[in-house]
């Protein structure tokens, strides 16, 4: 809506904005360096307060005719939140499903505050929620209910979202997650005894849901073949040098061992420890 969305940061009509994402798609779809297809185009409304119902409706006809996938934000502070709900009197997954724009195709950042019938609406829809624990921390005001979300099998990847946090590690990602579910479980408000402080019993996660997240998650979240090592799958991979000098893992010989060091890793592991990356089987160059 233009009171919410500057000039300079909009489209001026719906049919522009429309257009100029169908060009943008064949654009990618038909490079000649893409002739894998590794890059795909992603239809992106910002989010809902941003869009016109025309937008809106113009870019779920297109996610249909193009088959591409849609990321966009949902339920994902107080005021994103409560503004869909002025303006259509439901909340963001009732509103993007009207639109078209909630398939198997769709990633929706955040969900703070998906209701259970909207858990219920992307579950049918088999969408997807990316999990962005550490933005989530600067401007939520709120918790993503992670392991009840799970628990009703919806598709879970793990984000960085920088614009809204610090760090683009998904090692960083992996540890707010946990560190965010153990707070949803145990409370914060130390004025109470310890069996009313919970905010919600059994919410806490360990390494392994993080890591699986990070990996699989996001690669069933997208619907690609990618995040497992399985035939026919990408070799997306990093090898993580557990003694590197400058690294902060500490491993003892007679102390790790097994999925012990897979919980290092998660927890401790830093760009020292990262010695090679695989992107679609090609290794990639070192970085500084």
């Amino acid at each position: 809506m233009p009171d919410q969305c500057p000039s300079y940061y909009r489209d001026s009509l719906a049919t522009e904005a429309i257009e100029g994402t169908g060009a943008l798609i064949e654009y990618i779809r038909n490079h000649p360096d893409n002739h894998e297809g590794l890059v795909r185009p992603v239809i992106t409304p910002r989010f809902i307060p941003s869009c016109t119902d025309a937008a809106l409706e113009g870019l779920g006809a297109l996610a249909r005719e193009c088959g591409c996938h849609v990321q966009t934000h949902c339920s994902e502070s107080d005021w994103e939140h409560e503004y869909v709900l002025h303006r259509y009197g439901v909340t963001d997954a009732a509103a993007l499903a009207r639109f078209g724009l909630l398939g198997r195709h769709s990633v929706l950042a955040h969900g703070n505050f998906v209701t259970t019938e909207d858990i219920e609406t992307i579950g049918a829809r088999k969408a997807a929620v990316a999990h962005c624990p550490l933005s989530n921390i600067y401007f939520a005001n709120a918790v993503f209910p992670l392991r009840a979300v799970l628990e009703k099998n919806i598709h879970v990847g793990l984000g960085t979202d920088i614009s809204g946090g610090p760090s683009s590690s998904l090692f960083e990602s992996m540890r707010a997650a946990v560190l965010a579910s153990r707070m949803l479980e145990s409370g914060t408000d130390p004025d109470l005894p310890p069996e009313r402080r919970s905010l919600r019993a059994a919410s806490r996660i360990d390494f392994r849901h993080a890591f699986y997240l990070a990996t699989t998650g996001g690669g069933v979240a997208l619907g690609l073949p990618i995040g497992l090592f399985a035939p026919g799958y990408h070799f997306d991979a990093i090898a993580v040098d557990t003694a590197a000098v400058t690294g902060m893992i500490r491993l003892w010989d007679d102390l790790d061992s097994g999925e012990l060091v897979l919980q290092k890793i998660v927890y401790t592991a830093s760009r020292s420890n990262i010695a090679a990356v695989w992107i679609g089987g090609m290794q990639a160059p070192r970085q500084p």
